[in-house]
């Protein structure tokens, strides 16, 4: 069997970039290999400096294959002498055959022309040749640069090609380089290129020089060195998932040394401390062997070997020491600032252009939440704490500490405000507003939070929308996706009773009031609206594996999106129950007529002009519909018990009936059903299996 390796040496990449693009290439060569009919097994490689593939147990070529393709009826293809028609002769003609050699087969209990066609396998190497610029050019990044006067676009500049089968080159052009069987190794400790012999030992050839490229691999190896000094020290030591990924793909060969501070610096926050050392540094935050306190330590991981590693190790603890000393300044000169001055500086600090400044949007999540508060029904108690938390929730926003750690929103102000002695609950207020960041993090504890959490997002997108600052394609830069998508999770997660029209008339009409603009509100609502049900059905389908129909459906009713949720969960688990099938198809009778009839004036219902007891039955069944707090629960039942009455009624009687009193007792009948049933959704839009 053979191999294919291809490598595409590159300047430094940003390290988010590299398991994505690496993950694309093995994708497009997959791809390639199941339309072309071949088999191997492929490995893909990634350091900041290579995008790597190796494909192994390739076949020589594909196998040859006997191709059948079906032509016109044997009538249309000879005449009353037997000799080939036009038609058969075009179709011999199409597929390259000679007429002489065309056959007759039975399909179906009628002969046909058939064209059989002997293809031999192209060569696995001719198919690899032909493909490599085209996975090259199909690379997508979120940013791309030109270098020189090429007019290659990519990631970063490529400084090499290497690509081999087997122990031949297969030779391929971009502009600026062409493919052979040379690589570099690590940048320091291998500076000359060489050359890889076979496609199969590249992996061993970089790691000869002091290059993994492997990134699970190199994972694995800063897993193993950090937990050999763990159980050395007998420290406990947080590997962070995402920061480990990150040191993986910023380096070529790891190697993980420890590193201390001086302990005065423990005074810190324990948040300040960690961000410092991870976000900022990507070291690893060093714990007793509990796990409960920090220690004056840090493990970092270097790119090369353990020469010189004192020296490396003094490097970062004069680069860590620098910057613990200027957050230690700024907690204390924080600390010396009074709550009404950061209320000055919030006064000159702008939100959005001509949408005020940060202390007018705080004004504003105030009269929000306020108005929140009380449509959540929270006590008197409740309603002046969360008014507090929405007043606080975002002065540490104008902090020296926040200004330099945007990462600890929230935090700070949670401990400056213990500090300065507010409430516990409003406290943890001021950092749980900001939950949850994605659709995994935890929520609020507290219900003071979440009018306050709601009506931050709601203002958020309402500037933003009013200014037309409307997401399109990837581009997101106020992060309004991540804003919708916290009101959503808030409101189906803690089954919070708020429509999206609510929350957005309530914010629209305050900024609107605030500000004395004059826009086309209406517009915006739309568009706003819009965007969050857009938001609402991603949710629904992907987190709660709702199917398209019962979206739309749940969408056309006027429940608030906690209960569609509800609701569309227990219809879930009725699809399948034969009965309830039953049920939603005799209901979209009714449903039916009425939408074909909606604009007819009716009489008022006159119980003389029943004619049958079966509109009798019905009638009195649908006057006992309402669509109270309880209704979602008992829609299946009360699905299940109309059934019957339904089916009864159109089996004994006609709906449009020649006399219009008869006909308008019948049509009322139909439009309650239907007002009752689209409280709920639309079950016209439900696409009901049999």
């Amino acid at each position: 069997m053979n191999s294919f390796l291809l490598e595409i040496g590159l300047e430094e990449v940003p390290a988010s970039m590299i398991q994505p693009s690496i993950e694309q290439l093995r994708e497009l060569v997959t791809k390639t290999l199941q339309q072309q009919n071949l088999s191997g097994q492929i490995e893909i490689f990634g350091t900041p400096r290579r995008f790597g593939l190796l494909v192994r147990n390739l076949p020589a070529s594909q196998a040859n294959r006997i191709e059948e393709i079906k032509g016109p009826p044997i009538e249309m293809a000879k005449d009353e002498k037997g000799q080939w028609k036009q038609a058969a002769l075009g179709f011999a003609k199409k597929n390259g055959i000679d007429s002489e050699k065309l056959e007759v087969r039975d399909f179906s209990g009628k002969e046909y022309l058939y064209a059989i066609k002997h293809l031999e396998g192209r060569q696995t190497k001719e198919i690899l040749e032909a493909s490599i610029l085209e996975w090259i050019h199909a690379l997508r990044f979120p940013k791309n640069m030109r270098w020189g006067s090429y007019r290659q676009r990519f990631v970063r500049p490529i400084r090499w090609l290497t690509c081999l089968w087997n122990s031949e080159v297969i030779s391929v052009g971009l502009e600026m380089v062409r493919s052979g069987n040379r690589s570099f190794g690590h940048r320091f400790l291998s500076k000359d290129f060489f050359t890889i012999d076979q496609a199969d030992q590249y992996e061993n050839n970089l790691r000869d020089r002091w290059v993994i490229a492997s990134p699970s691999k190199r994972r694995a190896r800063i897993e193993e060195q950090i937990q050999e000094l763990e159980r050395k020290y007998k420290w406990r030591i947080e590997i962070d998932p995402l920061l480990l990924m990150e040191v993986t793909n910023l380096l070529e060969w790891p190697t993980a040394l420890v590193g201390s501070f001086e302990e005065a610096f423990l005074e810190l926050p324990n948040e300040v401390l960690v961000t410092s050392m991870a976000v900022h540094q990507r070291y690893f935050p060093v714990y007793e062997k509990d796990g409960t306190n920090l220690l004056p330590y840090f493990i970092a991981v270097r790119n090369g070997n353990e020469h010189g590693l004192d020296t490396v190790r003094q490097g970062n603890e004069r680069v860590i020491r620098a910057r613990l000393s200027d957050a230690r300044f700024f907690y204390q000169e924080d600390q010396k600032v009074a709550l009404v001055d950061f209320e000055k500086k919030a006064a000159n600090a702008i939100f959005f252009p001509d949408r005020g400044s940060q202390q007018d949007r705080t004004e504003r999540i105030q009269l929000i939440t306020e108005r929140f508060s009380k449509v959540l029904m929270l006590d008197q108690k409740e309603q002046c704490e969360a008014k507090r938390v929405a007043k606080l929730c975002k002065f540490d926003l104008q902090t020296k500490m926040v200004y330099e750690f945007p990462e600890l929103q929230g935090i700070m102000g949670e401990r400056y405000a213990t500090i300065l002695g507010e409430s516990e609950g409003v406290c943890r207020g001021i950092r749980e507003h900001y939950l949850p960041r994605n659709a995994d993090d935890q929520l609020p504890q507290d219900p003071i939070t979440w009018p306050v959490a709601l009506a931050d997002r709601i203002d958020s997108l309402s500037g933003a929308f009013s200014l037309g600052k409307i997401p399109k394609g990837a581009a997101d830069p106020f992060a309004l996706r991540r804003a919708a998508q916290g009101i959503l999770q808030l409101i189906l997660r803690l089954k919070l009773p708020l429509s999206l029209n609510y929350l957005i008339d309530q914010s629209l009409g305050i900024l609107k009031d605030q500000q004395s603009l004059e826009l086309d509100w209406s517009a915006i609502q739309k568009q706003l609206l819009e965007f969050l049900q857009q938001r609402q059905r991603y949710l629904l389908q992907e987190q709660y594996g709702f199917q398209t129909d019962l979206i739309l459906a749940l969408e056309k009713g006027s429940l608030v999106p906690a209960s569609q949720l509800e609701l569309g969960e227990q219809l879930m688990g009725e699809f399948k129950n034969e009965a309830f099938k039953k049920a939603l198809e005799a209901l979209q009778r009714p449903l039916n007529i009425w939408a074909k009839n909606s604009d007819v004036n009716l009489n008022a219902v006159n119980s003389e002009n029943f004619r049958d007891d079966a509109e009798k039955e019905l009638w009195d069944a649908a006057q006992q519909l309402t669509n109270d707090a309880q209704g979602v629960s008992n829609f299946v039942n009360t699905a299940i018990f109309l059934e019957s009455k339904i089916e009864r009624f159109f089996e004994n009687v006609m709906v449009m009936d020649e006399d219009f009193s008869v006909r308008s007792n019948r049509l009322h009948i139909c439009k309650h059903i239907h007002d009752w049933s689209l409280h709920y959704l639309d079950l016209r839009e439900l696409h009901i299996q049999k």
